[in-house]
């Protein structure tokens, strides 16, 4: 698959999320949050990858995109000013979103996937709650905590429809970037030079994936390794 078809395929998806969440009050309230093009595209991989991918596959990946853009909402509280207007209506509109992917996965029968969902979401909130109280020492823990958090959903839905050999290269690939949006030192660092390592091995194994893609991939993961520590 070409470059630019690449870039389109994750506009599309975008354009599909942001349509299926659109409410007119949301909107002129709160705004719209962007959605995440990184996750967008290991969510697609297996499209990008010439997979099967069916208008009821892309239905429950949109729901997905829903549920992030729900997190996103929530993350975005301020909890020393949660009580304003404008923090309260952030609330509102991520608990919006948080409905739409039942709807959409109900549209197209996928209660196992909605339980399933249900389940990741529930654990990933555990997490989350649990790293703001404290975030772990050892770098093994803190990697399965970032891994849980941003590539959680997009594993659970791999595994549902039968992408599971993409499943590795979200659990590595997501962490790094979710690394790159803050300050990389101490234990960061560490745990990043582990993920890096382990990029490369997933890489390097998954012959099943284009060469193109892949190198998408190292341009999308690799670059937190040449900041300064």
């Amino acid at each position: 698959m070409e470059r630019q078809k690449i870039k389109q395929h994750i506009e599309n998806y975008i354009s599909d999320v942001e349509h299926s969440l659109s409410e007119p009050i949301v909107d002129r309230d709160v705004g719209r949050l962007p959605i995440d093009a990184a996750k967008a595209f290991f969510l697609l991989l297996p499209l990008l990858n010439g997979e099967r991918w069916t208008e009821h596959v892309h239905t429950a990946a949109i729901a997905v995109g829903a549920v992030h853009a729900a997190f996103d909402a929530h993350d975005a509280i301020n909890v020393s000013d949660a009580t304003s207007k404008q923090q309260q209506l952030t609330v509102l509109s991520g608990d919006h979103y948080s409905g739409i992917h039942y709807r959409l996965l109900a549209s197209i029968s996928e209660l196992g996937f909605i339980q399933s969902l249900s389940r990741t979401i529930g654990y990933i909130n555990e997490v989350k709650t649990s790293l703001h109280q404290k975030v772990p020492n050892e770098p093994a823990r803190l990697v399965e905590a970032v891994r849980i958090i941003e590539a959680g959903c997009i594993t659970d839905f791999l595994h549902t429809f039968g992408f599971s050999q993409y499943t590795m290269l979200a659990n590595v690939a997501l962490p790094l970037l979710w690394m790159e949006k803050g300050d990389v030192t101490s234990s960061a660092s560490e745990v990043a030079l582990q993920l890096h390592a382990e990029l490369r091995d997933v890489l390097q194994a998954a012959d099943f994936l284009e060469p193109l893609l892949k190198e998408e991939i190292r341009k999308l993961a690799l670059p937190l390794l040449e900041k300064p520590n």
